[in-house]
C-alpha cells in the first residue's frame, strides 16, 4: 500500500492527471497481484471506473457547478456584492468585511470554493484596488473568505463525500451551515484587527435606504439557499433533484429577471461545466480503482488500530488524522485528496465511533485550506491573476487569514455539538 501512495502522489507531483495518476497507480498494484498466489483479475479495473460514476446523488455535482456559473454570468453577484456592501461597508476593514460577506452569501448558491473566488474577486478586487486597499490584501481575503463556499450548503464535497460513502447529503449540508459562520467571523474578526492596525478609516456611514434598496433588488437571489436547503431538509427533493431546481431558478434570474444571461454567455457556462464535470468525473472513476483496493486491503480497520494503540480520545485522533491531511493539503488540491483519503479514513472513523457528519465537515473545512497553499492553491493563483499581484505577497498577506481559518478549524473540532445540533434539530 505504501507503494500504491507513494506512486500515486510521484505521478500526480510530475504533472500527470490526477485521475490518470490514481486509475495508474491502481492497475500497477492489480498487476503486482499476479506475481503472487492471488493474481487480482484485470476486469476489476473497468468494473470500478464504471461503478465508481454510476450514481444518482453525482448528478448534483455538474449541476451546482452549473448553477454556480449561471449565477455569476446572470448578474446576480453584483448584486450580492451591492447588498454585502450596504450591510457591511461601513464597518472598520470596509472593501474587505465586504468581501467576507459577499463570500459567505454566494457560498449558499455555488458550493464552489474557486467559482466564488473568482466571481467575487473580479468584482471586489478592482474595487478594492481602487479604495487604495493593497492589491495583496484584496486577493488575500477574497481567497481566504472563497474556501467557506464549499461548507455553507449547497457544497460539492459534501456531494461527492456522501456519494462514496452513503452519508446523508441533507444531512451533511445542514452540518456544514454553523462551521461557515464559524469561519465568516473568525475572517470578519481578522480583518478588522488588520484594518485597525493598517489605520484604515471607515469608508461610509450606515445607510438604511440604501441597504432597503439593495436588499429588494437582491431578494430573489437571497432566498436561493432557502430554496435549495429547504426542500431537502423537508423531503421534497433529493439533493440531485434540489441541484437541478438550483439551475432552473438561476436561469429565471439570470434571463428573466435581470437579463443579463445572453445566449452567448449560457454557450460559454455550458461548455466551462461540461469541462470541468469530464474531468471531476473522470478523477472519481479513476479514484475508484483506489477505493477497491483500500477496501481489499482492509487500510481502514488497520489504521483504526494504528490510531488506537497511540491514543483512544476521539479529540486527539481528529488532531493526528487533521495533522495529516493539512500536510497533504501542500501538493494536493481537494477533489484529490477526497478520493485518495476518504476510502481510507471513513471506514476508520466509522469503527473508532465518531460521528460521519461531524468528520466529513472537519475534514471538507481542512482540505479547503489547500486551495490557499503553494504550490497548488487554486485560490491562491486566481486572485493572484485578478489582483495582478506576486504569490510571494499575496501568501505574505494570506497568513493572518488563514491562522483565523486553523482557529475556526480547531473550534469546529473541538466542539462537535457545533456541526451536529442542526442535522440532528431538523433532520432526528
Amino acid at each position: 500500500m505504501i507503494l500504491l501512495f507513494g506512486l500515486m502522489v510521484l505521478f500526480i507531483l510530475l504533472g500527470m492527471e490526477v485521475g490518470t495518476a490514481m486509475g495508474l497507480s491502481g492497475m500497477i498494484y492489480i498487476l503486482l497481484s499476479w506475481l503472487g498466489p492471488s493474481p487480482i483479475p484485470l476486469s476489476i479495473i473497468p468494473q470500478n471506473f464504471l461503478y465508481g460514476v454510476d450514481s444518482f446523488p453525482l448528478l448534483a455535482v455538474p449541476l451546482f457547478m452549473l448553477a454556480g456559473e449561471l449565477m455569476e454570468k446572470g448578474g446576480v453577484t453584483e448584486r450580492l456584492v451591492r447588498f454585502s456592501r450596504a450591510a457591511v461597508g461601513h464597518i472598520t476593514g470596509g472593501l474587505a468585511n465586504v468581501s467576507v460577506v459577499a463570500n459567505m452569501i454566494m457560498a449558499g448558491m455555488s458550493g464552489s470554493s474557486v467559482a466564488d473566488a473568482t466571481a467575487t474577486g473580479s468584482v471586489l478586487i478592482p474595487a478594492m484596488k481602487k479604495a487604495k486597499y493593497p492589491p495583496e490584501m484584496a486577493a488575500a481575503v477574497i481567497a481566504s473568505s472563497a474556501t467557506i463556499g464549499p461548507i455553507i450548503p449547497p457544497s460539492i464535497p459534501f456531494v461527492l463525500i456522501g456519494s462514496m460513502t452513503g452519508t446523508s447529503i441533507g444531512r451533511l449540508f445542514l452540518g456544514g451551515a454553523v462551521p461557515g459562520f464559524v469561519m465568516g467571523a473568525m475572517l470578519l474578526i481578522a480583518t478588522y484587527l488588520i484594518a485597525r492596525r493598517r489605520g484604515m478609516v471607515k469608508e461610509s456611514e450606515f445607510k438604511g435606504k440604501e441597504l432597503l434598496h439593495s436588499t429588494r433588488d437582491a431578494v430573489l437571489a437571497l432566498l436561493m439557499p432557502a430554496v435549495v436547503l429547504g426542500t431537502m431538509v423537508f423531503g421534497i427533493a433529493t439533493p440531485t433533484e434540489a441541484a437541478g431546481m438550483a439551475v432552473a431558478y438561476a436561469l429565471f434570474l439570470g434571463g428573466v429577471v435581470y437579463r443579463e444571461l445572453t445566449l452567448s454567455s449560457l454557450l460559454k457556462v455550458l461548455k466551462t461545466s461540461a469541462v470541468t464535470t469530464a474531468s471531476i468525473t473522470f478523477t472519481i472513476a479513476g479514484a475508484s480503482v483506489i477505493g477497491w483496493v483500500a477496501t481489499a486491503e482492509q487500510l481502514g480497520p488497520k489504521l483504526a488500530q494504528a490510531f488506537l494503540a497511540i491514543t483512544d480520545n476521539p479529540f486527539l485522533i481528529m488532531l493526528i488524522i487533521n495533522g495529516m491531511v493539512l500536510l497533504l493539503g501542500f501538493p494536493l488540491e481537494p477533489i484529490p485528496l477526497i478520493m485518495m483519503l476518504i476510502p481510507i479514513l471513513h471506514p476508520t472513523i466509522k469503527q473508532l465511533g465518531i460521528d460521519p457528519v461531524y468528520f466529513t465537515v472537519v475534514f471538507t473545512i481542512n482540505i479547503q485550506l489547500a486551495l490557499l497553499t503553494p504550490p497548488v492553491g487554486a485560490n491562491l493563483f486566481v486572485v493572484t491573476a485578478i489582483s495582478e499581484s506576486s504569490i510571494l505577497k499575496v501568501s505574505r498577506a494570506l497568513m493572518p487569514y488563514l491562522l483565523a481559518l486553523l482557529i475556526a478549524l480547531l473550534i469546529v473540532i473541538y466542539w462537535p455539538p457545533l456541526t451536529l445540533w442542526l442535522p440532528r434539530l431538523l433532520m432526528g
